[in-house]
């Protein structure tokens, strides 16, 4: 067989390129200290690599998200902290301002210290982030949650209905906040003025801010009369439209204490104040109601005040595109306005009281000075047939219409059922025992102002209870961040552990191995060489 010159260069020429190659290779995964340095060089082990890499990656975001989480939620902490300090001071000052000897001045001056705190509490529930989101809007973090409603005179929410979330874990997502609704909205309270319809249930709830607001004006002397609202509880911040809808589906009637007022929508409305806008234009003065925002709801209000204010709204509510069930009403819903007045209350219960033989006889004075003596002569053989007995004798009296006592309450109760800021009820003991017997102090007078401060005592612990919910919430979510962070920690570990055995070299194996292209290299070139000589060139 015979070899051509130019045959036997380029077989040298090809084993130095190889060994080049390999030397190569092997230099780069030096350099590199990865095994694979192209999918090529191992296809299923590099396709574990990616996938590997794409765990650990979307771990790492989890532990991002992790520390924005716990950022807002000290924030959030914090700020509940300041919010409750707010609430203790003006407890002691509520104290204070129910102290006797407190004049008018002094009201005053308390009064301004609790308009600061308001405002305080106000900034509070508006705090922001380092990127200016405020943490208590949910999910509209953009939005300031709380802001004046000159129209109703309230802090109203106009926040998100949706808190937000982010993932910490494949399966888990914490909230970063919590809405401002159900922290400083929605707060129990034992208030007169607190009592509204929301989809056709009476509640008890009112914000801390009209707590607050309630007890600056009482120190002012100021007293707001009671009127019926309902109000729907879906949020509609954003409109609704009726455009297309058909012919009396979006039709419903307000009916107020002097006249009614059908309304029909056939618009499309792109937000709340549209929709308000529209209904008030179909309201007749004379029919004395009005529909206004809420925040992100609607509401209707009798303007009529008084204990007997009442509105009502009836129409279809069967499925989406119905005003009733959009706006988060039920038909024939009603508002009830409350009583404002005083309460003496009694601290004994009466099961069984006997004045047959030693009769019993007291005093009951309004607002105005109208005075009915109340006498008790028989065996009462409950609390049913006494308080059957005291109407009786307060029904036709001077004092008719403007107390009575609570037909089911035991202990006994007298109110004043006046509307007027002054309004008050006071007891004082002419003979026998009664007052003893019922747990009542001869001469106690129960005002308007006491009654007020009294509630808004009441309502500032139900707004630290609240508060106390909430911070006992953020710190179950921050433990729950610290033990998932944990986890995540060591999930990483073990897959970048994992990652490593797959793609990193093994630099004792590497470097025999270079060393070996080297020194194939090296024969490859000195073959080359010696074959390079063989010409019979070099004969002649």
């Amino acid at each position: 067989m015979r070899i051509s010159t130019s045959w036997a260069q380029q077989l040298g020429v090809n084993a130095m390129n190889a060994q080049q190659v390999k030397l190569s290779k092997t230099q780069m995964q030096l350099s590199t200290g990865l095994n694979i340095l192209t999918p090529s060089d191992d296809p299923a082990a590099s396709v574990r690599i990616l996938t590997l890499q794409e765990t650990i990656a979307k771990t790492e975001q989890y532990q991002d998200n992790i520390a924005m989480v716990r950022s807002r939620l000290n924030i959030e902490e914090t700020s509940i902290g300041t919010a409750e300090e707010i609430l203790f001071r003006a407890k002691e000052l509520t104290v204070q301002a129910l102290n006797a000897s407190v004049t008018p001045s002094d009201r005053f001056s308390i009064k301004y210290e609790i308009d600061q705190m308001l405002e305080q509490m106000v900034a509070v529930a508006n705090t922001k982030n380092a990127n200016g989101e405020y943490i208590f809007s949910g999910d509209l973090s953009t939005t300031p949650p709380f802001a004046f409603d000159g129209e109703i005179g309230e802090y109203v929410y106009q926040g998100g209905i949706n808190q937000r979330t982010l993932d910490i874990a494949p399966a888990r997502r914490v909230a970063d906040g919590d809405l401002g609704d159900n922290v400083f909205i929605d707060i129990t309270s034992v208030s007169q003025t607190a009592n509204s319809t929301v989809n056709g249930t009476e509640v008890d709830q009112r914000s801390i801010f009209n707590t607050l607001q309630t007890l600056s004006s009482a120190l002012a002397g100021q007293y707001d009369i009671p009127e019926a609202t309902i109000t729907g509880d879906r949020f509609m911040r954003f409109g609704v439209d009726y455009s297309a809808t058909g012919t009396g589906s979006t039709s419903f009637t307000l009916t107020g204490d002097v006249g009614s007022a059908p309304i029909t929508l056939s618009g499309n409305y792109t937000n709340l104040e549209d929709v308000v806008s529209d209904i008030n234009s179909q309201i007749p003065a004379a029919s004395q109601i009005e529909a206004r925002s809420d925040g992100n709801n609607i509401e209707f209000i009798s303007l009529t005040e008084g204990k007997d204010s009442t509105v009502t709204i009836a129409g279809a509510d069967a499925a989406v595109g119905d005003f009733l069930f959009d706006f988060g009403f039920s038909t024939a819903d009603t508002g009830q306005a409350v009583d404002l007045g005083g309460t003496l209350l009694g601290n004994k219960t009466s099961t069984f009281l006997d004045y047959a033989t030693s009769p019993a006889s007291f005093e009951l004075v309004d607002q105005t000075g109208n005075k009915q003596t109340i006498t008790l002569s028989t065996n009462y053989a409950d609390n049913n047939a006494l308080i059957a007995d005291i109407q009786s004798q307060i029904t036709g009296s001077p004092i008719d219409g403007s107390i009575e006592v609570d037909p089911t309450a035991n202990p006994i109760q007298f109110n004043s059922i006046s509307s007027g800021t002054s309004s008050s009820v006071t007891i004082n003991q002419l003979t026998g025992d009664f007052l003893v017997n019922a747990g009542f102090t001869s001469g106690v007078t129960s005002r308007l102002y006491k009654t007020t401060l009294d509630d808004v005592l009441t309502d500032l612990d139900f707004a630290l209870d609240r508060f106390l919910e909430v911070r006992t919430s953020v710190g179950a979510r921050m433990n729950a961040l610290d033990e998932q962070e944990i986890q995540n920690e060591k999930f990483v570990l073990d897959m970048k552990t994992t990652l490593s055995e797959v793609q990193d070299l093994d630099y004792a194996e590497a470097i025999s191995r270079f060393n070996l292209n080297q020194t194939a290299l090296q024969a490859a070139q000195q073959t080359f060489s010696q074959v390079q000589n063989l010409s019979l060139f070099n004969f002649i």
